[in-house]
C-alpha cells in the first residue's frame, strides 16, 4: 500500500528551529491521541524548510484533514514557522507515444 503524506508549509520569514523530525511527529501522535486510525510514521524537513508527514497506511490525508486544526497547533508547538497543512499532490504518469500524421486516417 502506497504512503500517505501531508505537507506543513512553513512562514519562510520564521527561523528554522534546532528540533529533530521525530520531534514534529511525536507531537502531532500526542495530540491526535484519541484519532486512533491517524498516525504520524516519520516527518521530514527538506532544505527549503517544507515539512513532509508521513502517515501509517492505515490513514488517508482527508481522514487528517479533518483534523487540520490540531496538526497545524501541535506542529507549531515544535515549529513555530508552521503556517498550514494540506494534502500532497498525487502526480499521475501518461507515457505518450509518437504517432506519423501518414497513419492517421482523417475522415
Amino acid at each position: 500500500m502506497a504512503e500517505t503524506h501531508l505537507i506543513l508549509r512553513r512562514d519562510k520569514s520564521v527561523p528554522l528551529p534546532n528540533k529533530m523530525d521525530r520531534e514534529i511527529a511525536s507531537a502531532i501522535n500526542r495530540a491526535l491521541f484519541h484519532q486512533q486510525a491517524i498516525r504520524i510514521l516519520n516527518a521530514r524537513r527538506y532544505a527549503k524548510g517544507t515539512i513532509t508527514a508521513i502517515m501509517h497506511q492505515s490513514a488517508t490525508a482527508e481522514m487528517a484533514l479533518g483534523y487540520h486544526h490540531i496538526i497545524k497547533t501541535a506542529a507549531g508547538t515544535v515549529d513555530k514557522g508552521v503556517v498550514d497543512v494540506e494534502e500532497n499532490e498525487s502526480w499521475e504518469k501518461v507515457k505518450i507515444h509518437a504517432v506519423p500524421l501518414s497513419m492517421v486516417h482523417w475522415s
